[in-house]
């Protein structure tokens, strides 16, 4: 029986030993891990040895990305993803302001007095350029004054009328006077006195009479007498003078009164014929004459041509 208790003695010896032992490791152990953190670079990284029947200090891991613990954590917002620009999407550019509008030009200002005609009908517009109203139209031939071109545009002016007008169909000066069509020739009657009436007398104001009265030609201001033998080169120069003291006439109402007021513009006699005379080649000369007798002075061509243009002078 000695030995027996003997025995359980040593065991229960051998067992509370044991426990000691246990105890001892597990403090040991427990110590350990509270002062050196566990690595993080292997798999088991977040694994700590913990004795079930003994308190642990909080355990901290660690990995390449991120670090936790037990305490709790902060929460970190993520700002929201950008989507990514679609590159098969073309970028929109902002519409650029619109240019300021142009000042417009005004033709009335540009006008210089530069004399123009129009080469054939021509539209006249508000503004130089084919988007401008058409305010006018232009007839060939006409006439206008203008000023200098704008980028194959010129400012016009025709009456009341200010605008702008193609310089293509615009030239320089006056239009080219017209010429006349040929009249056909009048049948001949033999009399070359008869033919050439027409041409000085269009109106018959004159009475013709085809007889040598004292010389070439002669005149009372009504009837006009012509000699037949005038030499060919000289006949219409003598119609033409005979004819100028009918309408000196028809202008004072007598070949005596202006016969008085030729001499007074030179200073003459009032009977003296030789300043009427003179006066009568001047307007001669202004009808087509090649030839004149008596000459004209400086001083009666103001009075021939009104005479001509049927006043006094």
């Amino acid at each position: 029986m000695f030995r027996t208790r003997k025995s359980q003695f040593s065991r229960g010896l051998a067992l509370a030993g044991a426990g000691v032992l246990a105890v001892t490791t597990s403090m040991v152990l427990t110590t350990t891990a509270a002062r050196s953190p566990v690595s993080a670079s292997g798999p088991d990284a977040s694994r700590a040895i913990v004795n079930s029947s003994t308190a642990v200090a909080p355990v901290t891991t660690r990995s390449a990305a991120t670090e936790t613990t037990d305490t709790p954590a902060t929460r970190v917002s993520t700002p929201a993803p950008v989507p990514a620009l679609d590159a098969t999407q073309p970028s929109v550019t902002p519409a650029p302001d619109p240019a300021p509008e142009a000042p417009r030009l005004s033709a009335d200002s540009l006008i210089t007095g530069r004399v123009m005609w129009a080469t054939e009908s021509v539209n006249v517009r508000d503004t130089p350029g084919t988007d401008g109203a058409v305010v006018a139209v232009l007839s060939s031939g006409q006439s206008i004054t203008a000023g200098e071109d704008v980028a194959g545009w010129v400012p016009i002016h025709s009456g009341d009328t200010y605008g702008w007008a193609s310089s293509h169909f615009l030239a320089d000066g006056t239009p080219p006077a017209e010429t006349p069509a040929p009249q056909p020739e009048p049948a001949s009657s033999g009399n070359w006195m008869t033919d050439m009436i027409p041409q000085v007398d269009p109106g018959g104001a004159a009475t013709w009479m085809f007889e040598r009265n004292g010389s070439w030609g002669a005149s009372d201001g009504h009837t006009i007498y012509i000699d037949p033998d005038v030499p060919s080169s000289k006949r219409f120069s003598v119609l033409v003078h005979e004819y100028s003291h009918v309408l000196q006439v028809q202008a004072y109402g007598s070949l005596n009164e202006s016969v008085a007021a030729m001499s007074a513009l030179i200073g003459g006699s009032p009977s003296d014929v030789t300043a009427n005379e003179r006066a009568a080649d001047c307007m001669a000369l202004m009808l087509g004459a090649t030839w004149v007798n008596y000459g004209c002075d400086d001083s009666l061509r103001a009075a021939a041509a009104a005479i001509l243009a049927g006043h006094r002078p």
